[in-house]
């Protein structure tokens, strides 16, 4: 039996979280989605609503495409090209497509097809922060342990016109 080096335990631990990660995310955006579409009350907004149904919707074509692929790299017969997958995983799919990838074990170890996939999942990864750091934190917010300093600035004076309007009668 051979051993496992550091660097094949620290990939195969990362996979893993980014396929849990990709389960929790994809739960979320099904969720908020589906809050969108059945609540009144609950407003999203309209690109937030197309990133999560690209999200899904991809997600769900990737996962397919990571089977069909691996069942034909397993019979010799042509696959399908990375750039259809990771096309898939760029529009929003790279959930479904890393699940589909570690459960169906296809392409793990083509390095150059991983590099690609992990900057596409970056990518989407600093959107997704970004789009949580916009939502979740409040715009006028301040520390409330820190106290403001004291207003330097004079008071507004609103300038009064010197001649009263013409036809006014005085």
């Amino acid at each position: 039996m051979t051993q496992r080096t550091f660097v094949q335990n620290f990939t195969s631990r990362l996979q893993f979280s980014l396929v849990i990660f990709s389960l929790l995310w994809l739960s979320v955006a099904f969720f908020w989605l589906y809050r969108a579409v059945t609540h009144a009350g609950q407003k999203i907004d309209f690109f937030v609503a197309i990133y999560l149904f690209l999200t899904i919707l991809c997600s769900v074509v990737g996962f397919v495409l990571a089977f069909i692929d691996k069942r034909l790299a397993v019979r010799d017969r042509p696959h399908i090209s990375e750039q259809t997958l990771h096309a898939f995983s760029l529009a929003g799919g790279w959930p479904g497509t890393c699940i589909g990838n570690w459960l169906f074990r296809h392409k793990t170890q083509k390095t150059s097809y991983q590099a690609m996939f992990w900057l596409i999942v970056m990518g989407h990864l600093s959107i997704i922060s970004y789009g949580i750091y916009l939502t979740w934190w409040p715009a006028n917010s301040e520390p409330s342990n820190i106290s403001k300093p004291p207003s330097t600035s004079l008071p507004r004076i609103t300038p009064q016109p010197l001649l009263p309007p013409v036809g006014a009668a005085g």
